[in-house]
């Protein structure tokens, strides 16, 4: 029987390991049966104050984690719960129970980790996950080298774990305290590093490590701009190509999850959009709208597209690929268009969603490829927003005639894009790009230079700083 994604823990156990970390035991329906993964990552609700437990939507009937999310963010804010992700440490089916640590952060508490300060037995949390579609194995290779702080210990104890006798594993671990310190176990070959914290203090004991011969990956995690440092680091360093560190900032100093993204949050986002292509790079896409980061998340459709419409520009059957959080799949829907927003995230769907829920709007949305969008001609205008900058060489090929076999002849392309005359927020296009990509199959009626809408750093009352940004504006017609 497979368990619920979605339901209710109660506390069994709470064991201080040491003096920043407790680890607390739970149970819950399903538990006995739960599937188990390296770094296995689940959301935990934690209650608002006066809740002796948190307001927990069920999963809908079929099972969609997005109308769940959208029933979530539905539950009026005093009363809906925090969401925290949190690694699974262990796993025990025989007491169907899961084991999580916490860590104890000295100064102002946010939510989790005060309700971990005072954890009893009893207590009730609410879980979404783990769902499987968010596992990461490690790739292949000689060796490892694992980075992190306190945050990342369960994560990495779980990754050491996994690793077979034939590899290596380099263990930088940065600890508030000796007491902090933990036995790990590993099949593995394993060198491990305590690290005191301090400034700079995980980035200049990994510059000191002397690297294994062979093929190597870097797996990190912990306070953000310490993990943006160590990568940094590795890549400019040592040479480490991207594709082979897995990097994830867990926590921000002085900031929590829901505050506004600072400007070396959006040069986080800006080097993972630099050197991914969707489908593959999925993984940056939701990221960036779980982290609250994504630079073309705006709050409003994007100036270009308003005028678009007051234009009259669309007509018929309306496609807005990579719809993102729906703005322009909503304003257009209020016109009184046809319009279907689809997103390759199910983060940027569910956001969409919500945003449809409270600007009271029948706009539809559903997750799809944009490299397969289905085999008929069945849309008179499609929108693209910045999303066919994204894609490489071979994508944007496959993304163009994946277009052409869903437009309907004299169909009509509104093409935004990032200009090679940036800066931007990630990758960039060229003209010429743009009008080799549709070279065949298509006739492109104008091409002129316009601007972009997005995130350039922080305002000073801690939200996002918008700024219009070099761009492409094509109208483009399938022949």
């Amino acid at each position: 029987m497979t368990p619920p994604l979605v339901d209710h823990l109660r506390v069994t156990a709470v064991r201080r390991l040491s003096p920043h970390l407790v680890r607390v035991s739970f149970t819950g329906p399903g538990l006995e049966n739960l599937p188990t993964w390296p770094d296995q990552q689940l959301k935990l609700c934690f209650p608002q104050p006066g809740q002796t437990e948190p307001v927990l939507p069920a999963l809908p009937p079929d099972g969609d984690p997005m109308r769940w999310y959208q029933a979530y963010l539905a539950i009026p804010a005093a009363e809906r719960p925090v969401l925290r992700s949190y690694t699974v440490r262990a796993h025990h089916p025989e007491t169907a129970t899961i084991d999580v640590d916490f860590v104890l952060h000295g100064g102002a508490d946010g939510p989790a980790t005060a309700w971990a300060a005072r954890a009893e037995v009893g207590d009730l949390l609410g879980r979404y996950g783990p769902d499987a579609q968010y596992a990461r194995p490690l790739g292949e290779s000689d060796w490892v080298l694992f980075a992190g702080d306190l945050t990342a210990l369960p994560a990495i104890a779980t990754l050491l774990e996994s690793l077979a006798p034939d590899r290596k594993a380099l263990v930088y671990l940065e600890v508030p305290d000796t007491a902090d310190e933990q036995p790990l176990t590993t099949a593995a070959e394993l060198e491990l590093h305590w690290v005191r914290q301090g400034p700079d203090a995980l980035l200049n004991a990994v510059r000191g490590a002397e690297l294994p011969s062979g093929t190597g990956l870097a797996w990190l995690a912990g306070e953000a701009g310490a993990v943006r440092s160590l990568r940094r680091h590795l890549v400019g360093e040592r040479g480490m190509a991207k594709r082979d560190i897995e990097f994830t900032g867990y926590w921000r100093l002085r900031l929590t999850q829901d505050d506004a993204p600072t400007e070396e949050d959006m040069a986080e986002v800006q080097e993972r959009l630099a050197e991914v292509s969707q489908p593959t790079g999925l993984d940056t896409f939701e990221r960036a709208y779980g982290e609250n980061s994504a630079p073309w998340v705006i709050g409003e459709p994007q100036p270009a597209v308003v005028e678009l419409a007051a234009a009259g520009e669309f007509r018929g059957e309306v496609l807005d690929v990579g719809c993102g959080d729906g703005q322009h799949t909503i304003h257009l829907t209020a016109l009184g268009h046809r319009v279907l927003g689809v997103d390759y995230s199910a983060l940027a769907i569910t956001a969409a969603r919500a945003n449809a829920v409270r600007a009271q709007s029948p706009a539809r949305f559903e997750v799809a490829n944009a490299l397969d969008l289905g085999p008929e001609p069945r849309y008179d205008t499609v929108l693209d927003s910045a999303l066919f900058h994204v894609f490489g060489a071979a994508d944007r090929a496959a993304y163009v005639r994946s277009l052409h076999r869903v437009c309907r002849p004299g169909a009509v392309l509104h093409l935004l894009a990032l200009s090679d005359k940036g800066p931007g927020f990630g990758p960039e296009v060229s003209d010429s790009v743009i009008r080799a990509a549709f070279a065949e199959g298509w006739v492109i009626e104008s091409l002129a230079d316009a601007e972009y809408r997005g995130v350039v750093g922080q305002a000073e009352d801690g939200g996002k700083q918008l700024g219009d940004l070099p761009a492409w504006l094509a109208k483009i017609r399938r022949v």
